[in-house]
Protein backbone atom coordinates (compact mmCIF):
# COMPACT_ATOMS: atom_id res chain seq x y z
CA UNK A 1 0.00 0.00 0.00
CA UNK A 2 1.59 2.99 -1.50
CA UNK A 3 0.41 6.94 0.05
CA UNK A 4 -0.27 8.89 -3.11
CA UNK A 5 0.17 12.34 -0.84
CA UNK A 6 3.56 11.42 -0.02
CA UNK A 7 4.91 8.53 -2.61
CA UNK A 8 6.05 6.59 0.32
CA UNK A 9 5.01 2.63 1.21
CA UNK A 10 2.70 2.76 3.98
CA UNK A 11 2.33 -1.15 5.00
CA UNK A 12 2.58 -4.45 3.34
CA UNK A 13 -0.13 -7.47 3.42
CA UNK A 14 1.44 -11.08 3.22
CA UNK A 15 -0.39 -12.93 0.41
CA UNK A 16 -0.07 -16.30 -1.26
CA UNK A 17 3.01 -17.27 -3.45
CA UNK A 18 3.28 -15.49 -6.84
CA UNK A 19 0.81 -12.77 -6.65
CA UNK A 20 0.06 -12.02 -10.07
CA UNK A 21 -2.84 -8.84 -10.48
CA UNK A 22 -4.83 -7.15 -8.07
CA UNK A 23 -8.19 -5.11 -8.45
CA UNK A 24 -10.21 -3.07 -5.95
CA UNK A 25 -14.15 -3.44 -5.69
CA UNK A 26 -15.70 -0.08 -7.23
CA UNK A 27 -16.67 1.01 -3.39
CA UNK A 28 -12.87 0.25 -2.48
CA UNK A 29 -13.90 -2.00 0.32
CA UNK A 30 -11.94 -5.13 -1.05
CA UNK A 31 -9.20 -6.20 -2.67
CA UNK A 32 -8.59 -9.40 -5.12
CA UNK A 33 -5.27 -10.73 -5.44
CA UNK A 34 -4.59 -13.64 -8.28
CA UNK A 35 -1.66 -15.83 -6.96
CA UNK A 36 -0.55 -18.68 -9.57
CA UNK A 37 2.20 -20.02 -7.33
CA UNK A 38 -0.45 -20.80 -4.55
CA UNK A 39 -3.14 -21.29 -7.59
CA UNK A 40 -5.38 -19.22 -5.10
CA UNK A 41 -7.15 -16.00 -5.26
CA UNK A 42 -7.18 -13.59 -1.48
CA UNK A 43 -9.17 -11.37 -0.98
CA UNK A 44 -8.26 -8.50 1.22
CA UNK A 45 -10.55 -5.94 3.63
CA UNK A 46 -9.01 -2.48 2.81
CA UNK A 47 -9.96 -1.10 5.97
CA UNK A 48 -8.12 -3.46 8.38
CA UNK A 49 -5.66 -4.25 5.18
CA UNK A 50 -6.37 -8.26 6.68
CA UNK A 51 -7.00 -11.09 4.76
CA UNK A 52 -10.52 -12.03 5.08
CA UNK A 53 -10.60 -15.05 2.72
CA UNK A 54 -8.25 -17.31 0.51
CA UNK A 55 -10.11 -19.10 -2.54
CA UNK A 56 -8.63 -22.35 -3.17
CA UNK A 57 -8.45 -24.20 -6.49
CA UNK A 58 -7.11 -22.37 -9.44
CA UNK A 59 -5.06 -23.27 -11.91
CA UNK A 60 -2.25 -20.22 -12.62
CA UNK A 61 -4.82 -17.39 -12.16
CA UNK A 62 -4.09 -14.31 -13.68
CA UNK A 63 -6.05 -11.18 -14.57
CA UNK A 64 -8.91 -10.18 -12.08
CA UNK A 65 -11.45 -7.38 -12.47
CA UNK A 66 -14.64 -6.82 -10.91
CA UNK A 67 -18.06 -5.81 -12.08
CA UNK A 68 -19.40 -2.43 -12.25
CA UNK A 69 -21.73 -2.97 -9.32
CA UNK A 70 -19.00 -4.54 -7.13
CA UNK A 71 -21.34 -7.77 -6.75
CA UNK A 72 -19.16 -10.17 -9.04
CA UNK A 73 -15.43 -10.47 -9.76
CA UNK A 74 -14.03 -12.27 -12.78
CA UNK A 75 -10.57 -13.81 -12.54
CA UNK A 76 -9.24 -15.26 -16.29
CA UNK A 77 -7.01 -19.07 -15.17
CA UNK A 78 -4.27 -18.95 -17.56
CA UNK A 79 -3.53 -22.61 -17.56
CA UNK A 80 -7.78 -23.81 -16.82
CA UNK A 81 -8.28 -22.61 -20.08
CA UNK A 82 -11.44 -20.32 -18.70
CA UNK A 83 -12.97 -17.56 -16.51
CA UNK A 84 -14.65 -17.70 -13.09
CA UNK A 85 -16.99 -15.67 -11.59
CA UNK A 86 -16.44 -14.72 -8.17
CA UNK A 87 -19.37 -13.65 -5.87
CA UNK A 88 -18.53 -10.63 -3.77
CA UNK A 89 -21.09 -11.42 -1.20
CA UNK A 90 -19.59 -15.38 -0.07
CA UNK A 91 -16.23 -15.23 -1.40
CA UNK A 92 -17.43 -18.68 -3.66
CA UNK A 93 -17.01 -19.05 -7.65
CA UNK A 94 -20.46 -19.10 -8.58
CA UNK A 95 -20.05 -19.68 -12.65
CA UNK A 96 -17.08 -20.98 -14.86
CA UNK A 97 -16.85 -20.05 -18.62
CA UNK A 98 -14.82 -22.70 -20.26
CA UNK A 99 -13.63 -23.32 -23.70
CA UNK A 100 -11.13 -20.18 -23.59
CA UNK A 101 -7.31 -21.06 -25.14
CA UNK A 102 -4.88 -19.93 -22.25
CA UNK A 103 -6.86 -16.90 -21.27
CA UNK A 104 -4.67 -13.45 -20.19
CA UNK A 105 -6.51 -10.41 -19.51
CA UNK A 106 -10.39 -9.94 -19.04
CA UNK A 107 -11.88 -6.38 -19.30
CA UNK A 108 -16.00 -5.95 -18.49
CA UNK A 109 -17.83 -3.36 -19.98
CA UNK A 110 -19.44 -0.27 -18.08
CA UNK A 111 -23.08 -1.46 -18.02
CA UNK A 112 -21.71 -4.85 -16.92
CA UNK A 113 -23.25 -6.80 -20.09
CA UNK A 114 -19.94 -8.20 -21.55
CA UNK A 115 -16.72 -9.25 -20.72
CA UNK A 116 -13.76 -9.47 -23.10
CA UNK A 117 -11.05 -12.21 -22.84
CA UNK A 118 -7.61 -12.12 -24.43
CA UNK A 119 -6.69 -15.55 -25.00
CA UNK A 120 -2.53 -16.09 -25.62
CA UNK A 121 -3.37 -19.79 -26.80
CA UNK A 122 -5.03 -18.99 -30.28
CA UNK A 123 -4.29 -14.87 -30.58
CA UNK A 124 -8.19 -14.66 -30.19
CA UNK A 125 -10.27 -12.23 -28.00
CA UNK A 126 -13.64 -13.34 -26.93
CA UNK A 127 -16.69 -11.98 -25.92
CA UNK A 128 -18.65 -13.27 -23.20
CA UNK A 129 -22.33 -12.35 -22.52
CA UNK A 130 -22.19 -11.99 -18.45
CA UNK A 131 -26.33 -12.66 -18.19
CA UNK A 132 -25.66 -16.20 -19.76
CA UNK A 133 -21.98 -16.13 -19.18
CA UNK A 134 -21.78 -17.99 -22.45
CA UNK A 135 -18.80 -17.12 -25.18
CA UNK A 136 -20.71 -15.32 -28.22
CA UNK A 137 -18.42 -13.90 -30.06
CA UNK A 138 -14.47 -15.10 -30.95
CA UNK A 139 -12.24 -12.93 -32.68
CA UNK A 140 -8.95 -14.18 -34.53
CA UNK A 141 -5.90 -12.09 -35.81
CA UNK A 142 -3.99 -10.62 -33.01
CA UNK A 143 -0.62 -11.64 -31.96
CA UNK A 144 0.07 -13.02 -28.52
CA UNK A 145 -3.02 -10.60 -26.86
CA UNK A 146 -2.51 -10.07 -23.18
CA UNK A 147 -4.05 -6.67 -21.91
CA UNK A 148 -7.46 -5.25 -22.38
CA UNK A 149 -9.47 -1.61 -21.74
CA UNK A 150 -13.22 -0.55 -22.03
CA UNK A 151 -13.58 3.11 -23.52
CA UNK A 152 -16.19 4.62 -21.53
CA UNK A 153 -18.93 4.78 -23.97
CA UNK A 154 -18.72 0.29 -24.25
CA UNK A 155 -17.77 0.82 -28.36
CA UNK A 156 -14.57 0.00 -28.52
CA UNK A 157 -11.92 -2.14 -26.57
CA UNK A 158 -8.21 -2.04 -26.97
CA UNK A 159 -5.97 -4.64 -26.80
CA UNK A 160 -2.96 -5.03 -26.37
CA UNK A 161 -0.48 -7.46 -28.98
CA UNK A 162 2.92 -8.50 -27.05
CA UNK A 163 4.01 -10.66 -30.08
CA UNK A 164 4.00 -7.79 -32.43
CA UNK A 165 4.48 -4.54 -30.22
CA UNK A 166 0.67 -2.90 -31.37
CA UNK A 167 -2.40 -2.07 -29.86
CA UNK A 168 -5.81 -3.55 -31.82
CA UNK A 169 -9.14 -1.60 -31.84
CA UNK A 170 -11.95 -4.31 -31.02
CA UNK A 171 -15.63 -3.03 -31.67
CA UNK A 172 -18.66 -4.34 -29.73
CA UNK A 173 -20.12 -7.00 -31.26
CA UNK A 174 -23.45 -6.15 -33.10
CA UNK A 175 -26.75 -7.18 -31.57
CA UNK A 176 -29.00 -5.85 -28.77
CA UNK A 177 -27.43 -5.88 -25.28
CA UNK A 178 -29.34 -6.89 -22.92
CA UNK A 179 -31.48 -9.53 -24.85
CA UNK A 180 -33.83 -10.27 -22.38
CA UNK A 181 -36.67 -8.60 -20.27
CA UNK A 182 -40.30 -9.00 -18.68
CA UNK A 183 -43.45 -9.10 -21.15
CA UNK A 184 -43.95 -6.43 -19.75
CA UNK A 185 -41.72 -4.11 -21.31
CA UNK A 186 -39.77 -1.16 -20.20
CA UNK A 187 -36.00 -2.95 -20.99
CA UNK A 188 -33.77 -0.16 -21.65
CA UNK A 189 -31.50 -2.22 -24.73
CA UNK A 190 -28.50 -1.06 -26.66
CA UNK A 191 -28.64 -1.80 -30.14
CA UNK A 192 -24.78 -1.96 -31.82
CA UNK A 193 -24.23 -1.91 -35.35
CA UNK A 194 -23.45 -0.21 -38.40
CA UNK A 195 -24.88 2.48 -40.34
CA UNK A 196 -27.48 3.43 -37.81
CA UNK A 197 -27.94 6.87 -38.14
CA UNK A 198 -30.53 7.57 -40.01
CA UNK A 199 -32.64 4.50 -38.34
CA UNK A 200 -36.32 6.37 -38.42
CA UNK A 201 -38.06 3.26 -36.67
CA UNK A 202 -37.40 0.48 -34.68
CA UNK A 203 -39.57 -2.65 -33.93
CA UNK A 204 -39.49 -5.76 -31.45
CA UNK A 205 -41.03 -8.17 -33.69
CA UNK A 206 -44.33 -6.17 -34.64
CA UNK A 207 -44.56 -3.74 -31.91
CA UNK A 208 -42.97 -0.55 -32.90
CA UNK A 209 -40.26 -0.01 -29.97
CA UNK A 210 -41.60 2.05 -26.86
CA UNK A 211 -39.33 4.46 -26.92
CA UNK A 212 -35.60 5.15 -29.10
CA UNK A 213 -33.31 7.43 -29.36
CA UNK A 214 -30.47 7.38 -32.18
CA UNK A 215 -26.99 7.65 -30.35
CA UNK A 216 -24.57 7.48 -33.11
CA UNK A 217 -23.94 5.81 -36.30
CA UNK A 218 -23.21 2.64 -34.22
CA UNK A 219 -25.79 2.72 -31.41
CA UNK A 220 -29.33 2.76 -31.05
CA UNK A 221 -30.90 2.96 -27.18
CA UNK A 222 -34.70 1.44 -27.32
CA UNK A 223 -37.06 0.83 -25.25
CA UNK A 224 -38.82 -2.58 -25.32
CA UNK A 225 -42.89 -2.75 -25.31
CA UNK A 226 -45.11 -5.16 -23.80
CA UNK A 227 -45.14 -8.68 -26.19
CA UNK A 228 -45.42 -11.95 -25.33
CA UNK A 229 -42.81 -14.24 -26.85
CA UNK A 230 -39.04 -13.87 -28.06
CA UNK A 231 -38.78 -11.26 -31.66
CA UNK A 232 -36.63 -10.32 -33.77
CA UNK A 233 -35.52 -6.73 -33.60
CA UNK A 234 -35.96 -4.21 -36.67
CA UNK A 235 -34.40 -1.17 -37.49
CA UNK A 236 -35.89 0.65 -40.56
CA UNK A 237 -32.85 3.49 -42.05
CA UNK A 238 -34.49 6.28 -44.16
CA UNK A 239 -37.56 5.32 -46.09
CA UNK A 240 -36.75 2.54 -47.66
CA UNK A 241 -34.50 0.26 -45.68
CA UNK A 242 -35.48 -2.26 -42.95
CA UNK A 243 -32.95 -4.95 -41.66
CA UNK A 244 -32.41 -7.37 -38.45
CA UNK A 245 -30.56 -5.96 -36.21
CA UNK A 246 -30.76 -8.05 -32.67
CA UNK A 247 -33.48 -10.45 -31.36
CA UNK A 248 -34.64 -9.76 -27.71
CA UNK A 249 -36.51 -12.62 -25.65
CA UNK A 250 -39.12 -11.96 -23.47
CA UNK A 251 -39.57 -13.65 -19.99
CA UNK A 252 -42.63 -14.23 -17.77
CA UNK A 253 -43.08 -11.41 -15.00
CA UNK A 254 -41.34 -12.91 -12.11
CA UNK A 255 -43.96 -13.25 -9.15
CA UNK A 256 -42.80 -12.73 -4.92
CA UNK A 257 -45.56 -14.06 -2.68
CA UNK A 258 -43.52 -14.88 0.45
CA UNK A 259 -40.86 -15.21 2.53
CA UNK A 260 -40.18 -17.30 5.82
CA UNK A 261 -38.30 -16.53 8.34
CA UNK A 262 -39.20 -13.10 8.28
CA UNK A 263 -36.44 -12.41 10.81
CA UNK A 264 -33.44 -13.58 12.47
CA UNK A 265 -30.00 -13.11 14.09
CA UNK A 266 -27.65 -10.21 12.95
CA UNK A 267 -24.71 -12.86 12.32
CA UNK A 268 -26.96 -13.93 9.43
CA UNK A 269 -26.31 -17.93 8.59
CA UNK A 270 -30.16 -18.99 8.32
CA UNK A 271 -31.88 -19.78 5.48
CA UNK A 272 -34.56 -17.60 4.08
CA UNK A 273 -36.84 -19.81 1.39
CA UNK A 274 -38.60 -17.17 -1.18
CA UNK A 275 -41.94 -18.81 -2.95
CA UNK A 276 -44.13 -17.00 -5.79
CA UNK A 277 -43.53 -17.97 -9.60
CA UNK A 278 -41.58 -17.03 -12.61
CA UNK A 279 -38.23 -17.14 -10.25
CA UNK A 280 -36.39 -19.71 -12.38
CA UNK A 281 -34.24 -17.17 -13.94
CA UNK A 282 -33.16 -15.79 -10.58
CA UNK A 283 -29.47 -14.75 -10.12
CA UNK A 284 -28.86 -13.07 -6.88
CA UNK A 285 -31.36 -12.11 -3.76
CA UNK A 286 -30.24 -8.61 -1.88
CA UNK A 287 -31.10 -7.96 1.43
CA UNK A 288 -31.07 -3.87 1.48
CA UNK A 289 -27.59 -3.16 -0.90
CA UNK A 290 -25.84 -7.00 -0.37
CA UNK A 291 -26.78 -9.11 -2.73
CA UNK A 292 -26.43 -12.98 -2.04
CA UNK A 293 -26.23 -15.77 -4.87
CA UNK A 294 -29.26 -18.70 -4.22
CA UNK A 295 -27.98 -21.91 -3.24
CA UNK A 296 -31.26 -23.45 -4.86
CA UNK A 297 -33.16 -22.10 -7.84
CA UNK A 298 -36.80 -23.68 -8.81
CA UNK A 299 -39.62 -21.66 -10.63
CA UNK A 300 -41.86 -21.56 -7.57
CA UNK A 301 -38.50 -21.26 -5.03
CA UNK A 302 -35.51 -19.84 -3.96
CA UNK A 303 -33.47 -20.87 -1.28
CA UNK A 304 -30.70 -18.20 0.30
CA UNK A 305 -28.31 -17.94 3.09
CA UNK A 306 -29.02 -14.84 5.41
CA UNK A 307 -26.06 -12.47 5.04
CA UNK A 308 -24.64 -10.84 8.20
CA UNK A 309 -25.50 -7.58 9.14
CA UNK A 310 -23.90 -4.55 11.53
CA UNK A 311 -27.48 -3.01 12.40
CA UNK A 312 -30.68 -4.45 13.54
CA UNK A 313 -34.01 -3.72 11.59
CA UNK A 314 -35.74 -4.29 8.45
CA UNK A 315 -34.54 -4.51 5.22
CA UNK A 316 -35.98 -4.99 1.68
CA UNK A 317 -36.00 -8.54 -0.12
CA UNK A 318 -35.36 -8.06 -3.43
CA UNK A 319 -35.33 -10.88 -5.92
CA UNK A 320 -33.13 -10.16 -9.58
CA UNK A 321 -33.89 -12.40 -12.21
CA UNK A 322 -33.47 -12.39 -15.50
CA UNK A 323 -36.73 -10.52 -16.80
CA UNK A 324 -36.79 -8.13 -13.88
CA UNK A 325 -36.06 -6.86 -10.31
CA UNK A 326 -38.50 -6.25 -7.36
CA UNK A 327 -38.76 -6.26 -3.52
CA UNK A 328 -42.24 -6.58 -1.82
CA UNK A 329 -41.18 -8.12 1.47
CA UNK A 330 -38.70 -7.71 4.54
CA UNK A 331 -36.28 -9.53 6.45
CA UNK A 332 -36.20 -7.98 10.20
CA UNK A 333 -32.38 -8.63 11.57
CA UNK A 334 -33.07 -9.08 15.32
CA UNK A 335 -29.93 -8.16 17.96
CA UNK A 336 -29.70 -10.63 20.24
CA UNK A 337 -32.17 -10.68 23.84
CA UNK A 338 -31.26 -9.83 27.33
CA UNK A 339 -32.80 -10.37 30.51
CA UNK A 340 -32.32 -7.63 32.89
CA UNK A 341 -35.04 -9.14 35.88
CA UNK A 342 -37.72 -11.70 36.46
CA UNK A 343 -41.01 -10.64 38.67
CA UNK A 344 -41.51 -11.92 40.83
CA UNK A 345 -38.42 -13.87 41.72
CA UNK A 346 -40.10 -16.86 43.55
CA UNK A 347 -43.31 -19.32 43.77
CA UNK A 348 -44.25 -22.80 44.26
CA UNK A 349 -43.32 -25.75 42.70
CA UNK A 350 -46.22 -26.10 41.80
CA UNK A 351 -46.03 -23.98 39.43
CA UNK A 352 -49.29 -21.79 37.70
CA UNK A 353 -47.33 -18.20 39.11
CA UNK A 354 -47.63 -15.25 36.63
CA UNK A 355 -43.84 -13.75 36.23
CA UNK A 356 -42.54 -10.62 34.39
CA UNK A 357 -39.48 -11.08 32.18
CA UNK A 358 -37.76 -7.76 31.92
CA UNK A 359 -35.12 -7.30 29.50
CA UNK A 360 -34.17 -6.25 25.69
CA UNK A 361 -34.66 -7.52 21.81
CA UNK A 362 -37.63 -9.69 22.84
CA UNK A 363 -40.43 -8.96 20.89
CA UNK A 364 -39.57 -12.05 18.72
CA UNK A 365 -39.67 -14.35 21.54
CA UNK A 366 -40.43 -18.53 20.38
CA UNK A 367 -39.81 -19.77 23.53
CA UNK A 368 -39.46 -19.63 27.43
CA UNK A 369 -38.18 -22.22 29.58
CA UNK A 370 -38.08 -22.21 33.49
CA UNK A 371 -35.66 -24.65 34.89
CA UNK A 372 -35.52 -26.18 31.27
CA UNK A 373 -38.89 -26.79 31.14
CA UNK A 374 -41.27 -24.82 28.33
CA UNK A 375 -43.32 -22.23 30.27
CA UNK A 376 -46.92 -20.37 28.51
CA UNK A 377 -45.70 -16.73 27.61
CA UNK A 378 -47.01 -13.72 25.91
CA UNK A 379 -45.24 -10.62 24.82
CA UNK A 380 -45.73 -7.43 25.82
CA UNK A 381 -43.19 -5.59 24.11
CA UNK A 382 -39.63 -5.58 22.97
CA UNK A 383 -38.49 -5.18 26.53
CA UNK A 384 -41.01 -7.03 28.77
CA UNK A 385 -42.76 -10.87 28.47
CA UNK A 386 -45.39 -12.55 30.46
CA UNK A 387 -45.02 -15.88 31.55
CA UNK A 388 -46.89 -18.61 33.83
CA UNK A 389 -43.82 -20.43 35.56
CA UNK A 390 -44.20 -24.43 34.64
CA UNK A 391 -44.57 -27.14 37.59
CA UNK A 392 -41.12 -28.09 39.22
CA UNK A 393 -39.92 -31.59 41.04
CA UNK A 394 -37.98 -29.74 43.51
CA UNK A 395 -37.11 -26.44 45.29
CA UNK A 396 -34.67 -24.70 44.42
CA UNK A 397 -33.47 -21.90 42.19
CA UNK A 398 -34.09 -22.47 38.35
CA UNK A 399 -32.74 -20.47 34.93
CA UNK A 400 -34.75 -18.80 32.83
CA UNK A 401 -34.42 -19.05 29.19
CA UNK A 402 -35.80 -16.95 26.32
CA UNK A 403 -35.30 -17.85 22.78
CA UNK A 404 -36.02 -15.27 19.98
CA UNK A 405 -35.48 -15.07 16.06
CA UNK A 406 -32.41 -12.81 17.26
CA UNK A 407 -30.92 -15.76 19.58
CA UNK A 408 -30.91 -17.31 23.36
CA UNK A 409 -30.37 -15.51 26.61
CA UNK A 410 -29.99 -17.53 29.88
CA UNK A 411 -30.50 -15.70 33.36
CA UNK A 412 -29.12 -18.14 35.99
CA UNK A 413 -31.00 -18.90 38.73
CA UNK A 414 -33.71 -15.69 38.01
CA UNK A 415 -36.16 -17.81 39.58
CA UNK A 416 -36.59 -19.79 42.73
CA UNK A 417 -38.70 -22.73 43.40
CA UNK A 418 -40.02 -23.06 46.96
Amino acid sequence: MISTATNTLVTSVPVGTGPRNVAATPDGTQLYVTEEGANAVTVINTATLTVIATLPGFLFPRAVTPSPDGQRVYVTEYGGNRLDVIDTATHTVVHTVTGLSIPFGVAVSHDGLLAYVACDGDDSVSTIDLVRNEIVDTVAGFHAPSWLVVTPDDLDVYVVNNGDETVRVLPRPPGAYPDVGPVSGGTAVNIIGEGLGDTTAVRFGCQPAASFTVLNDQEILAVSPRLVTDVEIEATLGQLTTRAVGRFYYLPDSVLTGTSPTSGPLTGGGILTVTGRGLITTTSVRFGTVAVTPSSVLDDKVTVTVPPAQTAGPVPVTVVTRSNSYGHSTFTYVGPPGITSVTPSSGSTAGGDPVLIVGTELASTQSVTIGGVAAAFGIISNTRIAAITPPAAAPGPANVTVTTAGGTTTAPGAFAYT
